[in-house]
């Protein structure tokens, strides 16, 4: 059955179909979920979230892009906002404890990243310490820089599909995608890895 005819009979009550889109979807939302947020809990949380979200907007789906690039969109939309929730709570949790050591957390974050395959989508790096490293640079980049990159380089995306999800125009995209990766780039050679 086509993407159209599942949202068809989906919108007309046959809900139990929405599993064919969670099965079929599942591991691209996690693992750009955790390109996003870089632990596996952070990731599968807003994978719950995002689901939830679609199945509550189904109905609102006009079937005016495709059916995945409509579910990047609210992956990227809420990925964002988890970001925000992060960083708000990060800075009170600081606020409130002035004795908390910045370099333990960022030693939590990259154990986090070491951690077994099981606990990482997909290997998306040659290894984990080049991965980590990219990681780590990534981090420096602005929000939009990041995001492009994931979509394009991480989750493989066209350049179409990117500007739908975000709401640009081709060239934008191609325009931003370079100046990412050229600052990506510059970042990296302070590391050996360029």
């Amino acid at each position: 059955m086509d993407e159209k005819e599942l949202i068809k009979k989906i919108k007309k009550g046959q809900i139990n179909l929405f599993a064919e889109i969670v099965n079929k979807y599942k591991k691209v939302v996690y693992n750009h979920a955790y390109s996003f947020l870089r632990t596996k809990e952070d990731a599968e949380d807003a994978t719950q979230e995002i689901f939830v979200n679609i199945y509550n907007n189904i109905k609102k789906f006009k079937g005016e892009s495709k059916l995945g690039t409509w579910i990047y969109r609210i992956t990227v939309n809420l990925c964002k906002n988890k970001l925000k929730q992060i960083k708000r709570l990060k800075g009170k949790i600081v606020e409130e404890n002035p004795e908390w050591d910045e370099e333990k957390e960022e030693n939590i974050l990259e154990e986090t990243l070491k951690d077994k395959d099981e606990k990482k989508p997909d290997n998306l790096f040659v290894s984990n310490e080049i991965k980590n490293i990219v990681f780590k640079r990534m981090e420096e980049l602005t929000e939009e820089q990041r995001k492009v990159l994931i979509l394009r380089d991480i989750d493989g995306l066209s350049y179409e599909e990117i500007g739908k999800i975000l709401k640009l125009s081709v060239s934008a995209v191609k325009s931003k995608i370079f100046r990412a990766r050229e600052n990506l780039r510059d970042k990296l050679k302070k590391d050996d890895i360029f």
